[in-house]
């Protein structure tokens, strides 16, 4: 690999670290603190605050997703050796999904309350499905890419099978389709993302047999 190629293949890897990195602040930012009014007893302001519990946990579930997509982004990009123009603009697509996970987010954080009344959470989780399947399937379609060994894009790595990687970057395409054909009938996530993604390793494994231990 030259030094220009390898210039250039860095420059893509940080202005993608740069987007993730500001998908997962921008989260966080969309989280309040509660202004207590004058007078109020302590016991008031505790009740206060754990309104904030779901949007928390909705920002930490998100952010721990966003972290997989960026781990097996960084694991893709250590493989690189060349790039070309497909790759850049998946990357491109791939990022533009990432960037709306904060407001897929705050659309279930926020209408928190409404959850278990009649279907009114419907249209939040659908949104939310939709986002991270679309994000899960810009993923596949880039590692699909950058991984043809046709394309002579990526350098072999022992400690990494090239085809097992692109099977963990398919799964999550199934996850949140499940997930989204689940809230599109019932009007919540009645099969939970971080339930599926547990199921991962038994799901490759079975695809790969024992190849890969």
């Amino acid at each position: 690999m030259s030094t220009k190629t390898e210039f250039q293949i860095e420059r893509i890897a940080f202005f993608s670290d740069a987007v993730f990195a500001i998908a997962t602040t921008l989260m966080v930012l969309e989280i309040h603190a509660p202004e207590f009014a004058a007078g109020t007893s302590n016991l008031e302001r505790i009740v206060e605050s754990l309104h904030l519990v779901p949007e928390v946990i909705a920002v930490l579930g998100s952010f721990f997703l966003i972290g997989i997509y960026w781990r097996r982004h960084h694991q893709l990009f250590g493989l690189l050796k060349e790039y070309d123009g497909r790759l850049i603009t998946l990357n491109l697509i791939f990022l533009a999904s990432i960037i709306f996970l904060p407001l897929s987010t705050g659309f279930v954080s926020k209408n928190w309350r409404s959850f278990g009344i009649g279907n009114q959470m419907f249209l939040p989780f659908v949104v939310y499905g939709l986002n991270y399947l679309v994000s899960a399937t810009t993923s596949f379609l880039l590692f699909r890419h950058a991984l043809d060994s046709r394309k002579g894009l990526f350098e072999a790595d022992d400690t990494i099978d090239p085809q097992k990687l692109k099977l963990e970057v398919m799964f999550p395409i199934f996850v949140f389709l499940v997930v989204t054909v689940v809230s599109c009938f019932s009007g919540f996530l009645a099969l939970p993302c971080f339930a599926l993604f547990a199921l991962e390793p038994v799901f490759i494994k079975r695809l790969l047999g024992n190849r890969n231990g």
